[in-house]
């Protein structure tokens, strides 16, 4: 294939939209076709200096296959990671989901990051979509969406508010789910967190039981080095700040706020990238409720009709020293 012909063109003409957001050196790109996305978070590179990427970036082929797992970051609404078998009783009502990703029988990461989002409004550092689901197809419950992307001068602003716009009150839970850059030369990268408990999980990343000794929830604490680690696990008594160090002294602070009071950390072994997010419920949060474990244990929300749930999230870049 001739990368500069008529080939190139047409694959180019096949992927979606970027909206790019600036302020400064900054540079968001959201892509609301694929899942209300962001597809890249940077620092503008000049000659003296390379592109500084604080997320992993979407590929291009991960653009033109519209696939959310491929993009920098993507949210997770009405309800953060798995629902085990995409079952629960909701008061009294018996709710079953089908499986939406290959090879698993539970429903995961919401609806919204499978849906095309709309832009309702943009600006040259700001950007806001909306997602509408009348409750009669994947998820039970109607709800309206509201997601803004913000840049400034330090950082990047999500915020994500989700409104109940049925007759019932529902299970609700938000979150964002960036992908990072697993830079292993050297001392390799390292994330910190303030936690209370981890949830240790089973075979199928569901969780089992809290955990205030495993070596995770100390190494968290003081800076654990990513790569001593093979974790997918759920985090409570989250202090709604963590930090990313990469070998080279930059960093980047992921800062949330209340109900943000949970986290999860995926670090795999053998990828070059990880997941750390700040949500507002744990895996299987209405199944762990039903169970007798406390709100403050699983998180999670029930939304009143007509009520609004808010988080917001900043993304908060460390350049390296000199």
């Amino acid at each position: 294939m001739n990368p500069g012909g008529s080939d190139a063109a047409s694959a180019a003409s096949q992927a979606p939209k970027l909206e790019a957001l600036q302020a400064g050196d900054l540079v968001a790109e959201v892509v609301p076709a694929i899942g209300g996305s962001l597809a890249a978070f940077y620092t503008r590179g000049t000659p003296a200096r390379p592109r500084r990427d604080w997320l992993r970036p979407a590929s291009a082929e991960a653009l033109r296959a519209g696939s959310p797992l491929g993009m920098a970051s993507f949210p997770l609404v009405p309800w953060c990671n798995r629902i085990r078998d995409g079952r629960f009783v909701w008061e009294g009502r018996p709710v079953e989901l089908a499986p939406n990703v290959d090879g698993s029988p539970h429903t995961i990461h919401g609806i919204g990051w499978q849906r095309g989002w709309q832009t309702l409004q943009r600006g040259e550092a700001w950007i806001e979509l909306v997602l509408a689901d009348a409750g009669d197809g994947a998820w039970p419950y109607p709800f309206t969406a509201v997601q803004r992307y913000e840049l400034d001068g330090n950082g990047l602003t999500v915020t994500l508010a989700l409104r109940n716009t049925g007759a019932d009150r529902m299970p609700a839970g938000l979150g964002h789910h960036p992908y990072f850059l697993h830079r292993r030369e050297g001392a390799g990268t390292t994330v910190r967190a303030n936690v209370g408990a981890m949830w240790l999980a089973d075979g199928e990343v569901m969780p089992t039981e809290l955990s205030t000794s495993h070596p995770a929830v100390a190494a968290l604490r003081t800076g654990m080095p990513l790569a001593g680690f093979d974790l997918d696990n759920n985090f409570v008594g989250f202090g709604h700040e963590s930090r990313v160090g990469w070998p080279d002294g930059s960093g980047l602070r992921l800062v949330g706020a209340s109900p943000l009071d949970h986290f999860v950390l995926y670090s795999p072994s053998d990828k070059d990238f990880f997941v750390m997010e700040a949500v507002s419920n744990c895996t299987d949060w209405i199944n762990l409720r039903s169970r007798g474990h406390s709100p403050a244990e699983t998180g999670g929300a029930a939304l009143e009709p007509g009520a609004t749930l808010r988080v917001l999230t900043r993304l908060l870049p460390e350049p390296p020293p000199g």
